[in-house]
């Protein structure tokens, strides 16, 4: 061995060794509990053989076709509860490029093969070779009828490969990898707490913000895969339960209490707590203008039926300081009160980004000043980012947001 090669050998094995030393510090293993009888994965989420199930996550709905290509053999299965007393396999194929996937008052057609099943499960024998409408997914694919024409796919993955789509959905790899394991321990958390309580229905999360914002390998990133494998396993528990670990964007100073915003009663990890670290968001602080007209349009309908927006209050707040109620008026009407997040999300996200708003009359309408984007539970990701700039851990970060959970590996 020359002095050269000894010399680059030593260099790898320092980095190598400063790079398990700075991964020791952003998750130290001592934050981290080790599964107890008490703490072992839910039944719910278990295959009968008491392994892991698949996730399974509903990426199209009530369509009429999609454009599937399939770049390995793969088989063809039934799916579901009538797969009893069904061959096991009902098709082996050769690779796919470009079919088409569709229904018909009588069958399920995969390519040029017509399947009279209600539902198939199309099981891929190469990872990552499965692409939906221009869109490359990890895992196999389910095709479900929903009507006599319509149909809805679900991607079945293990929950890891389901991980890396949603950091690239949810966060950015930039971020310090604090932040980063902070957002996989929680997606991770969010994922077994869905999956537990769909476990009887046909597919376990929405890939969207319904649930969490999954895009297939689309914004994939080896920083954020590295941060789902650092933290595989790991979750975190209140009482050793989950629980549904809501997050957000940008807070704007302080978190909401669930109860407030959501028809779920009140928790510990969930109670609101003051941040002070998620001001670089662009979020942050902010100020709309929106005119009777457009409220009058947003809300036809809701509270005032079709009568349009004479007047506009807030009429209770939380103790964050956010909107809680408002009350509408409209001529000939008697004041009507609303949910602030249902009047949020009527008017629109982009119009509305929080309930942290104070507002008032201006003329053709009103001004909203607001702080904060998203419903203000749980996590806030800006702040999650800020406190890892100033060296938190993720544990740091989760204990922070989430007060009385601990960090424990299941798996």
């Amino acid at each position: 061995m020359t002095e050269g090669t000894r010399a680059r050998l030593r260099w790898v094995i320092k980095a190598a060794l400063a790079i398990g030393i700075v991964a020791a510090i952003v998750l130290p293993p001592s934050c981290v509990r080790r599964p107890t009888p008490a703490t072992h994965v839910p039944p719910e989420v278990t295959t009968p053989t008491g392994g892991l199930r698949p996730v399974r996550v509903l990426i199209a709905e009530n369509v009429s076709n999609a454009r599937v290509s399939i770049a390995a053999p793969y088989m063809v299965e039934p799916w579901g509860k009538r797969a009893r007393g069904k061959p096991a396999i009902l098709a082996q194929c050769a690779p796919l490029r470009e079919g088409a996937v569709q229904v018909t008052k009588t069958a399920i057609i995969v390519g040029e093969r017509h399947f009279s099943d209600d539902a198939v499960h199309i099981r891929i024998e190469r990872r990552a070779a499965l692409t939906v409408d221009g869109r490359r997914y990890r895992g196999s694919l389910v095709v479900l009828r929903t009507g006599e024409d319509q149909l809805a796919l679900i991607n079945v993955l293990p929950i890891e490969d389901y991980l890396y789509g949603v950091l690239g959905g949810e966060t950015y790899p930039a971020w310090p990898a604090a932040a980063l394991e902070a957002q996989a321990i929680i997606a991770r958390s969010y994922a077994l707490w869905r999956m537990a309580d769909r476990r009887g229905e046909p597919f376990d999360l929405h890939s969207t913000v319904m649930d969490q914002n999954y895009l297939g390998m689309a914004k994939e990133d080896p920083r954020l895969t590295a941060a789902v494998d650092r933290t595989a396993g790991i979750v975190l528990l209140f009482q050793l339960k989950l629980f549904r670990c809501y997050y957000h964007s940008t807070c704007g100073g302080h978190t909401e209490a669930v109860q407030e915003v959501f028809p779920d009663p009140p928790l510990l990890p969930l109670s609101g707590v003051a941040c002070k670290h998620c001001k670089d968001s662009k979020h942050y602080a902010w100020k709309r203008v929106i005119t009777r007209a457009e409220l009058s349009e947003a809300l036809s309908g809701r509270a005032l039926g079709s009568r349009p927006v004479a007047s506009l209050a807030v009429t209770r707040r939380t103790a964050s300081g956010r909107a809680a109620e408002v009350t509408l008026g409209a001529a000939g009407a008697s004041p009507a009160a609303m949910a602030a997040s249902e009047f949020r999300l009527a008017v629109g996200p982009a119009k509305l980004p929080s309930t942290f708003f104070q507002l008032r009359e201006v003329p053709g309408g009103y001004e909203f000043t607001g702080r904060g984007f998203g419903h203000g539970v749980g996590m806030c990701q800006w702040g999650a980012r800020g406190m890892a700039e100033a060296g938190y851990s993720a544990a740091g970060i989760l204990h922070h947001y989430y007060p009385g959970s601990e960090l424990h590996r299941l798996y």
